[in-house]
């Protein structure tokens, strides 16, 4: 760790992100208003398609993987009902409460460290590992600064990279170039963004599926 944020110290890691994302274009949030259709996904690309591409430049994976990933994401629920379900599965896990996080009801369930925050939805535990914090030992202060960095849409894009760059590696696909990397191979790493464990399971295979399909689109909002 190096230099203090705040209570808490910055790892190398998320140092290097935030240097990285000061030399390029600030982007509009859509925290409130995430788009929805083709139309405004593609708008969304396009916006910040000069981050996306330093974000898979950096992490060495194809720009339209990290792209087509953040087509499929960036059309989900609001940030506030993130940040909502993250604070009703913390207050499960106090001893206070008559229910587990995990038992919550419909799509609240689930441990607080699993809840996803970010255009390019990500699970804090997984935006931790890539930050170099070990998600098993988060303290409150690094919680909330991983947390943070996930919901700045710069910071995403990064985090968002790094993570599919480890699943690239855990998929057997390491030392395969970016430019080598197939449309078969990128709907694998796809489906394992969506189904980690259980990629191989109707949902994963759908979503990276939907992904391959969404590819042309990708390309053209990359251009």
């Amino acid at each position: 760790m190096t230099g203090p944020i705040g209570k808490t110290e910055m790892s190398p890691e998320l140092r290097d992100i935030r240097m990285r994302i000061a030399g390029l274009p600030e982007v509009d949030d859509s925290y409130w208003n995430p788009p929805d259709g083709d139309k405004e996904k593609a708008a969304w690309i396009s916006q910040k398609k000069e981050i996306l591409r330093a974000a898979a430049q950096h992490a060495g994976l194809p720009e339209e993987l990290v792209a087509g990933i953040a087509w499929k994401e960036i059309a989900g629920q609001p940030g506030i009902f993130d940040d909502g379900s993250d604070t009703v599965r913390q207050w499960a896990e106090s001893p206070l409460s008559p229910i587990t996080p995990e038992n919550l009801p419909s799509r609240a369930g689930g441990a607080p460290d699993e809840t996803s925050f970010g255009p390019i939805a990500i699970q804090l535990r997984r935006g931790a590992e890539v930050l170099g914090y070990d998600p098993a030992h988060l303290t409150e202060d690094q919680r909330d600064l991983v947390e943070e960095s996930l919901q700045d849409p710069r910071q995403n894009a990064f985090i968002a990279a790094g993570f599919l760059a480890q699943i690239k590696a855990e998929a057997g696909y390491g030392d395969v170039p970016a430019d080598q990397l197939t449309d078969a191979q990128m709907r694998e790493i796809a489906a394992r963004y969506n189904g980690g464990p259980y990629w191989q399971s109707e949902k994963a295979q759908n979503y990276g599926n939907d992904f391959g399909d969404s590819l042309r689109k990708v390309k053209d909002a990359m251009r």
